[in-house]
């Protein structure tokens, strides 16, 4: 019964912890064009500042490990969001917005593997496989505030953004008040814990190639909203878009959590990785945003996809009480190194060539990822063949 409890309060953290990046996400960019940001300046803002969770990330990962606390450290987390939220809302200087951003993602950018590794400790070995079933919760939450917040913000203006924000971070802080820390692992933490995990040669290839597929995902991730604006979208259509792509992962998350493990990783990250290219492909050539909007929709089987296979990977290459800490690696890698390579990259393309020539370049970029997935495939299966014989 109290684990039952538990996995209910963790539901809906994920709802509520994906609801701020459902407002973030989208309307952020529209935010900071309000204030007079030009696009390289806001792809700067929202690439590069994520840099900082490649430390952040796996430090607080460390620290969960090392005390034996989430919750703890989700509260303390939650409130230091608000409080540096407050430069990168009334600020109209590129270089305060910018340093609160990296501040701002420093504190907001754990939580994310945080409440990953509880939700998984929660559920135990024999029903890890269920871990979708939490994590779909994080795609309807993005897709309700994501689709809510246009009209909302149409209403109240996009200026006040922050009052929506600010409400979502103090419900994440009420419903963490009702977590209980529990089933960490009685083994100790230490730095040369740490070092194992980064020298497994398997599990750095894997974050390697994790990274070659997310980046021209989170360059999309942060020009999407300009794309659209130059296309025409209304702010609905732009909730709209990023509702669709969060809801479609919701069928991938229940029915695919538990089946995704029978294949090989690499397989299927290859697979993943044909799926992006075709979807990149796409909308390099397509001219409305309507079209654009409902391709939306392959967002479950790509991004759905890889991170269901990322995370579980992730989960069989570290120990178990390095679980938090393998696992922010896994984010930092992705959201961290891949947005800031993702941000820059597709800010400085979308200003100098257009949003169509950065989502091409985008494709052929997730198509070499896709060989070199195969590739090292290939060769692994060679190997396991070899020693078997």
């Amino acid at each position: 019964m109290a684990n039952s409890r538990q996995i209910r309060f963790l539901k809906a953290l994920t709802f509520f912890n994906a609801s701020n990046k459902g407002l973030i996400l989208p309307f952020l960019p529209l935010f900071l064009s309000f204030r007079g940001f030009s696009s390289i300046e806001i792809g700067t803002i929202l690439g590069i500042a994520p840099m900082v969770s490649i430390i952040a990330q796996p430090f607080f990962g460390y620290i969960s490990d090392k005390y034996k606390t989430i919750k703890g450290l989700l509260i303390l987390l939650y409130f230091a969001v608000i409080s540096v939220s407050v430069s990168i809302f009334f600020s109209t200087s590129f270089v305060v917005v910018f340093s609160s951003f990296v501040l701002f993602h420093f504190v907001m950018s754990p939580s994310g593997p945080l409440l990953d590794s509880m939700a998984i400790k929660s559920l135990g070995v024999k029903r890890r496989g269920e871990y979708g079933k939490i994590r779909l919760w994080a795609s309807i939450g993005f897709a309700i505030t994501a689709l809510v917040s246009g009209p909302v913000l149409d209403i109240i203006g996009i200026d006040r953004i922050y009052i929506v924000f600010w409400i979502l971070i103090l419900s994440l802080i009420f419903l963490t008040l009702f977590l209980k820390d529990n089933n960490h692992s009685a083994d100790p933490v230490t730095i040369n814990g740490v070092k194992e995990v980064l020298t497994n040669k398997n599990f750095m290839v894997f974050l390697f190639l994790c990274l070659l597929v997310i980046i021209p995902h989170r360059m999309n991730d942060t020009m999407l909203v300009l794309h659209l604006d130059n296309l025409g979208a209304t702010t609905f259509m732009v909730g709209a878009a990023w509702a669709l792509a969060a809801f479609s992962e919701v069928p991938v998350f229940y029915y695919l959590s538990q089946r995704i493990m029978q294949f090989h990783h690499l397989f299927v990250l290859g697979i993943v990785a044909l799926f992006f290219t075709i979807r990149w492909f796409l909308y390099g050539f397509i001219e409305s945003a309507e079209w654009i909007v409902f391709f939306q929709i392959s967002q479950g089987l790509t991004f759905g996809l890889f991170w269901l296979v990322a995370l579980q990977t992730a989960v069989k290459y570290v120990p178990n009480h390095l679980r938090s800490t393998g696992q922010a690696l896994l984010m930092s890698t992705c959201f961290g190194l891949g947005g800031a390579v993702g941000g820059t990259t597709g800010g400085a393309i979308f200003d100098h060539f257009g949003s169509q020539t950065m989502y091409q370049v985008m494709a052929i970029m997730t198509f070499i990822a896709m060989i070199a997935i195969f590739i090292t495939y290939n060769v692994n299966k060679s190997a396991e063949r070899w020693l078997k014989t």
